[in-house]
C-alpha cells in the first residue's frame, strides 16, 4: 500500500468549508492508521472528487463533512480506499528476493524439514504481485518441497483489489515489471487485449482474503514468514508500535523472519531482534519478551 504522492492542483475553499478536515483526519487514522494533515489537501482533492461527484456532493469538503456526521459505512469506506494506492510489481527489491531465495528460505526450510509446513504471509498484498512471486520463487527455486504443505496467506484492506489478486490477471505492463521471459513464459497464460493471467497452479497456492490491520485481527495460525513492506511509513509511532506488537504474536518462534520495506525499521522496540545481511536486514522475534 502506497499513498499517492505526486501534488496536483486542488481549489481554493473556504475556512468553513475546511472545518471538518481535523475531524476527518482523526477517522481515518482510527480506521485505516494512516495519517494525514492539511500538507495532503492535494491527495484528497485528487482522490475524493471522483466519489464526491458520484454522489451528487458539490466538492470534497461537502463530502467530507458528511462523512464526518455519520456512522462509518460503505461510503466511508469507499473514501478510505480512495486514499491509497496500491503501487506494487513482480519481485519488487531484487535485494529482499535474492536474500529469500539464497538465506531466509532455506533457513526456514531446514527448521521445518520434519514437520515438512511452511507459513507465510503477504500483509498489505496489493494486487498480489508480491505473493504470486514468493509462490513462484517457491516453485522454480524450491521444488523439492513438492510433498510439503506449503500456506500463503495474502491479504489487503481493499476489496476491489483483492478481486484483481484473486483473478491473477494484469496488464502487459504490470506483467513486465519485475516479471523476466522466463517467469512469464512458465508460469502465465498470455489472455485478451495482451493480458496475462497467473496459471492456476500458482493461483492455487495463495489465499486471499480481507485485513485491516488497524481493525480487529481475524484468527490467523502462527507464520514462519510475513511480509510487512511499506505500509508503516504511512502511520504514527503508537500505531506502527500496537501493529508491530500484534505481527509479533503471529510469528510462529524464535527462527521466523519478519521483512520491512527498504524505508523501514523497527526503533527501540524489544520484541524484534535485528538481523542484517549484506544488502538487506530483517528482523526476528525476541521470544524472551512477553508481549
Amino acid at each position: 500500500m502506497k499513498l499517492f504522492s505526486e501534488p496536483v492542483k486542488f481549489q481554493q475553499v473556504d475556512s468553513m468549508s475546511k472545518e471538518y478536515l481535523p475531524q476527518f483526519y482523526v477517522m481515518l487514522e482510527q480506521q485505516v492508521g494512516i495519517a494525514l494533515d492539511d500538507t495532503k489537501q492535494y491527495l484528497l482533492e485528487s482522490r475524493l472528487m471522483p466519489i464526491a461527484s458520484q454522489n451528487g456532493y458539490s466538492d470534497v469538503y461537502a463530502l467530507i463533512k458528511v462523512l464526518t456526521q455519520s456512522p462509518v459505512g460503505s461510503l466511508h469506506w469507499q473514501a478510505f480506499e480512495a486514499l491509497t494506492t496500491n503501487e506494487t510489481s513482480f519481485f519488487r527489491d531484487k535485494h529482499v528476493f535474492e536474500a529469500l531465495r539464497k538465506t531466509i528460505l532455506p533457513e526456514l526450510i531446514e527448521n521445518h524439514k520434519k514437520d515438512k509446513t511452511l507459513r507465510i504471509w503477504s500483509s498489505a498484498c496489493s494486487a498480489g504481485q508480491e505473493a504470486y512471486s514468493l509462490a513462484m520463487m517457491l516453485k522454480e527455486d524450491f521444488s523439492h518441497l513438492h510433498d510439503w504443505t506449503i500456506y500463503i496467506q495474502a491479504t489487503d484492506i481493499s476489496d476491489l483489489i483483492l478481486e484483481k489478486a484473486k483473478s491473477g490477471v494484469y496488464s502487459s505492463m504490470e506483467a513486465h515489471r519485475g516479471l523476466d521471459a522466463h517467469y512469464l513464459h512458465k508460469y502465465f497464460e498470455h489472455i485478451d487485449k495482451g493480458a496475462y493471467q497467473v496459471k492456476p497452479l500458482i493461483r492455487q497456492m495463495v489465499n486471499f482474503s480481507h485485513h485491516n490491520l488497524v481493525g480487529d485481527w481475524p484468527f490467523y495460525p502462527k507464520f514462519d514468514l510475513i511480509m510487512l513492506r511499506n505500509v508503516l511509513i504511512y502511520f504514527k509511532q503508537d500505531v506502527k508500535d500496537k501493529v508491530l506488537s500484534k505481527m509479533q504474536q503471529q510469528l510462529s518462534g524464535s527462527d521466523s523472519v519478519l521483512i520491512l520495506g527498504a524505508a523501514e525499521s523497527i526503533y527501540l522496540n524489544d520484541l524484534y531482534k535485528l538481523v542484517a545481511l549484506d544488502k538487506i536486514s530483517y528482523y526476528k522475534p525476541n521470544t524472551l519478551v512477553k508481549v
